[in-house]
């Protein structure tokens, strides 16, 4: 009889071993076109096993432009989209989506910059008046940085959807558009070759220094479902982006396999971005934002102060 108990016990124990600790819970996320920086942290993150440790299972996603990232969302298909363009969600939203804006992604324009075949005659930004200029998809933060500096600079330019990063380089070297548009890594060995100018950047676009570009989105119904896991989510995110600032070099071997480039041009990228731009939280510049959305007509006229808080429910801040 001992003997049997004895075993039994051991099967129990075994049995017990071979199952996991905890299940893990799982979250689908659509993030735009991965391979660049900010965009790939949750794919970068996922690899070093920060969300694992944390309970969570993050699959991602990758879509391509503000306007398909949130379709993923609205859809079913995500739980969370990691950032799509501010004025494509206020343009969702107004048309009846019922999403939530859950964090700030990512403040102002100064990773994408704007450039030239290096035999352009395009010489400076006085050169584009009648000339085309390249941007992602309609509703991108891309193009609310086009629009904003085209209002400011008074030039009489015309903004082009030319999709991907690839298909616009192809454009704008064989001369389909006059300028295009890329986001670092995207185009730095190019200039390093001497292939390519930059001819302006999200830096010169004073009026969107300081205004919340691009942000992160989950629907009304996994918010009341799921509300801890966006937080989880972003609170593990978080920590993770502050590991890869303080390990720079070690990341960027990650982030040069995952975005299939030379180490050294994935260190360049992550200077491109700096941490202060990466903060989750409360949104900044919205007003502005909002207003700019109804110039540029994704908006009708401005939200009202209901339609702001039933859009607006931050679960997050980063800790300072």
């Amino acid at each position: 009889m001992r003997t049997v108990m004895k075993a039994a016990l051991v099967a129990v124990g075994a049995g017990i071993l071979s199952q996991p600790a905890f299940a893990l819970e799982k979250v689908k996320v659509a993030t735009t076109f991965l391979g660049l920086w900010d965009t790939s942290i949750p794919s970068l993150c996922a690899q070093r096993g920060e969300f694992e440790k944390a309970g969570l299972d993050v699959e991602v996603t990758s879509t391509r432009g503000g306007s398909e990232n949130l379709q993923a969302v609205i859809a079913g298909g995500m739980d969370i989209g990691y950032t799509p363009g501010l004025n494509a969600v206020l343009s969702a939203y107004a048309q009846g989506n019922k999403i939530k804006i859950i964090s700030a992604q990512f403040l102002g324009m100064n990773d994408t910059y704007f450039y030239v075949p290096a035999d352009s005659p395009i010489k400076t930004t006085a050169d584009l008046k009648g000339k085309s200029v390249a941007f992602p998809r309609p509703g991108g933060s891309s193009e609310a940085l086009l629009l904003a500096f085209k209002k400011e600079s008074g030039l009489d330019f015309k903004p082009v959807a030319t999709g991907g990063l690839d298909a616009t380089m192809t454009m704008a070297m064989t001369k389909m558009v006059d300028v295009g548009y890329s986001v670092p890594p995207s185009g730095l060995a190019e200039i390093d070759a001497g292939k390519i100018r930059v001819l302006f950047a999200g830096d010169d676009v004073k009026s969107q220094a300081n205004v919340t570009s691009r942000v992160v989105v989950a629907t009304d119904d996994f918010l009341q479902k799921r509300r801890p896991v966006a937080v989880k989510f972003l609170e593990v995110l978080d920590k993770c982006i502050d590991w890869a600032y303080a390990n720079k070099a070690e990341m960027a071997k990650s982030f040069a396999a995952l975005a299939k480039i030379d180490p050294k041009i994935a260190e360049k990228t992550i200077d491109f971005f700096k941490r202060d731009t990466l903060v989750f939280g409360p949104l900044k510049g919205f007003d502005q934002a909002i207003q700019q959305a109804v110039d540029a007509k994704f908006l009708t006229k401005p939200l009202t102060q209901d339609e702001i808080k039933n859009l607006v429910d931050i679960v997050y801040t980063s800790k300072k």
